[in-house]
Order: structure tokens, then sequence, then C-alpha cells
């Protein structure tokens, strides 16, 4: 498997008529003024790599000349002859495949693409390439369609560089690696692109965009990608300030490809220490209470990680969450840590203790962290290993380390209760909040303070109608 193409029939057979048409003025649009019916491969690259990234251009146009469309299917790179133009029935190939091809032509584009030297493996890092192109290739996409995700996070200095971009591309096939072995087996391939959603989400994206271009920077809708857009709206950032971002757009895309479904269409801001200051409680009293968050810190080492919380953080002694909870480390590596069902010790958030630790912590036990921010601000940890999510290491630089920038993001939509109109009687009223919730910054003073909120007891009690 991997290295077989099946044989297709007339292009015609292969799309819709609407398919068809777009394809073909795109072909015309490649071919420029000169023919129309044949196009080289100079031609093709140069016309493509103002659309895409040149990288990728040059990786599918080693699938499109190598391999004469008369020629046998069965043939991997090495045996075959480089050819000089390509008809339509050609030039068609790679969008038919990447759409709707099944894995054994999916596996065979991409082997041809990144050279097939040998039959039955990969260069990985001619896969980590691809895959930097692929993703460069998806945000310039973006930013030239005017995307009001890639807009949301742009205007406020998020960007892509290419060392961001190659981080993300060995984060996505980190399982292919193997630290003594340069390459891949094609099986191995193939498995990985079953169980990478989002690489196939980004790649049927771009070659939508590149295969319906018609143009004059205009896009003809092909296929059906619209609802699969992993990069999150952007939502709450604050403007008029000195506000820098940690991370850069691929991190964001990788944070969120990782996420819920449910949750991945939008990042809601709640707190940056860089725009609210260096503070535990003003910190506590953005993010309690609001939802599944993303807690990003960078150390003073530079390094930058992450944690997400599935629920709603609340103070008390024990801890809460569930098995969706994730650790990250995403510079100078991104990686992401899924739990692993040893214990449940996913969220813990406690103050004004004697006996008992005070701050933030996710995963691992008392005092030997996965990730801990004390409720002193500006020390936290990472232990060397941690039982409650797998494949750990360490997060930071140092196992103590010290807090550069810290941020907190909401994830998904606001949860209904936090909302106001729950206070006015409306369809959620029976999750309205106390008046003892309010005010959450001020809560957490005082219980750094150290006095107890004797209030608590006095809460409404639930009526069981």
């Amino acid at each position: 498997m991997g290295n077989q193409q099946t044989k297709r029939g007339k292009s015609t057979d292969l799309f819709t008529g609407e398919e068809l048409k777009i394809l073909e003025n795109s072909f015309r649009v490649a071919c420029g003024s000169g023919h129309t019916d044949k196009i080289t491969e100079n031609k093709l690259v140069e016309s493509w790599s103002s659309i895409i990234d040149k990288n990728l251009a040059q990786f599918t146009a080693n699938f499109l000349f190598t391999q004469s469309p008369e020629s046998s299917p069965q043939k991997t790179l090495h045996h075959g002859q480089h050819v000089g133009t390509i008809t339509f029935r050609k030039y068609a190939e790679p969008y038919y495949i990447v759409e709707r091809g099944t894995l054994d032509e999916q596996v065979h584009f991409i082997h041809i693409s990144l050279g097939g030297k040998s039959p039955n493996d990969v260069d990985l890092k001619q896969l980590e390439m691809y895959i930097t192109s692929i993703l460069l290739s998806y945000l310039h996409i973006l930013k030239s369609q005017n995307s009001a995700a890639f807009d949301s996070w742009h205007k406020f200095g998020y960007h892509c560089n290419d060392r961001s971009a190659q981080c993300f591309a060995k984060g996505l096939i980190r399982q292919l690696y193997n630290e003594s072995e340069a390459s891949a087996s094609v099986h191995e391939l193939e498995k990985w692109i079953q169980i990478n959603p989002t690489f196939l989400i980004i790649w049927r994206n771009v070659f939508s965009f590149l295969y319906g271009y018609n143009g004059n920077g205009k896009i003809s809708k092909l296929g059906n990608h619209s609802k699969n857009q992993i990069l999150p709206l952007q939502e709450g950032l604050p403007t008029g300030t000195n506000y820098s971002p940690i991370l850069d757009i691929p991190h964001v895309i990788f944070v969120n490809s990782n996420m819920p479904v449910a949750l991945q269409n939008k990042w809601r801001f709640l707190f940056s220490s860089k725009i609210m200051g260096e503070s535990f409680s003003t910190m506590l009293g953005k993010m309690l209470k609001r939802g599944p968050t993303l807690l990003v810190i960078e150390d003073e080492d530079h390094y930058i990680f992450a944690g997400y919380a599935p629920h709603s953080w609340a103070l008390g002694p024990n801890f809460t969450g569930d098995d969706s909870a994730m650790l990250f480390t995403l510079s100078p590596a991104m990686r992401c840590f899924n739990t692993t069902g040893y214990n449940d010790h996913y969220q813990y958030l406690n103050l004004g203790q004697q006996t008992m630790p005070n701050g933030l912590g996710m995963g691992g036990q008392f005092n030997y962290w996965g990730l801990w921010l004390d409720c002193e601000y500006g020390v936290g940890q990472s232990c060397e290993s941690c039982t409650t999510f797998k494949d750990y290491t360490q997060l930071s630089k140092r196992k103590e380390f010290r807090i550069r920038n810290l941020e907190v993001w909401g994830i998904g939509d606001e949860p209904k209760q936090s909302d106001d109109s729950d206070e006015e009687g409306g369809e959620n009223a029976g999750n309205k909040r106390s008046i003892l919730d309010k005010n959450l910054e001020d809560r957490v003073m005082l219980e750094l303070s150290g006095r107890n909120m004797h209030s608590d007891g006095l809460r409404d009690p639930d009526l069981d109608l």
C-alpha cells in the first residue's frame, strides 16, 4: 500500500460540471497568454508561486512533471521520466487526489512530490518542508482572502515566521520521528495521514484555493471546507495598549487543532500580564467561572508552554476537570500531552490554606506538578515527570521557573451561565450567579490576605421545584 495509484478515466469523468468549469479556467490562468492546451513546469511553478508558497508549487510540480499521464501509475519517481509539458488532464490530478482520492493515492502523491528516491521510505526532512509549505500557503491564502479569523489575530501583531512554521511541522509529524533515522516507511506515512485531521484540513483548503483561483486575486469555490477553519476567531483583545503577543499564529493553530471541535471557533481574551499587570488576584478575577480556559506562559528562558483546563476554574481543596485536559510545549518545540487516566489530577486552585498548596496546578501531585503557578505571582514549577499526562516532558527549561509573560484565554463561546441576561430571568435564569460570585477579583484578594469568606454560607438555597 501507499506506492500505488489507481488508474483513472478521462478527467471529465472525475468532476462535476461546475468543478470542471472552475478547473479548466484555473488551467487557462496558469497557462497565461500562450498555449492553453499544455503548460511547462517553469511556467506552472511561476504562476502558482503567486498563490501559494513556492516550495509547495515545486513539490506539486515534482508529481506532475516526473510521470507522464501515459506511464504506468505503479511506477515510483525514480523509475519515471521527466516530461516537458502536461495537459489539463494531468494538471487536475492533484486536486482530485487531495479532495477525494483514496488513501493509497494520497500517500503516492505525497511520496512522489517529496522526490520518492526510495520506493518504500519517505525523507522526514522533506516531509517537514512539505508541511511547512502547506501551512505557509494556508496562511497566505487566509490573508489574501481577508479572512476574519486571520485579521483578528494579525492586527494585534500575531505573525508567522519560518521558525514557528517549521516547529509546527515537526510537532505534527513527531510520531514519525526516530532520532536515529532520517526517514519513515511509506506504511508509517499512511498511518500518519489517517490520524492527522489537522493536516488533511489544511491540505484540502490549500488545494481547493489553488485550483479555484481564477485570476485577479479571485477564488471560485471548490470543495466544502468553510466549516473546517482551524484558526479561531480572536475576541476581546483591547486596542490602544502596548500589547505584544507571546504566541505566533502557528502556535494558535497547533493548540486549537487539539481542542474539542465544538470549541475551535473562538478564543476569548481574558488576561495578559503585559496589559493588566503581574497580579495573581487580577488573573483569577478574570478567569474564574469563565468556562474552558488556556493558560499560556513564557518563562525567563523564553520557553513557551500552556495548559488547557476543560472546566471553569473555582476555588477549593479538590482536583476538578476531566480527562480532556492537556498540557503543551510550544517553544522551542510543539508537543501536546493528553491525559493517561492514571489519576484525575487535572485542575487544582486553592488559596488561604496553611496545610495545602496555595496556587494553581495541573497534573502530578502536591509539590510535584506538571504545571504549577504559585499564588505569589512570578514563580512556578514543572517537574521532570508527571503521571497525569502521557509522554510528558518538562515544560520549562528549569524545574523551578520564573514567569516572564502570562496570558489566559477562554476557549469557545462564553458560558451561558455567565451572561448578564441570565440574571434578568431569561431561559437560563436557573443558572444565575449569586451576588457573592461578583467582584471575583476582590474575593481573591480577601482569600490571599487570609480573610475567610464567611458570607459563603449565606447563599440562597437551591430550590427543588
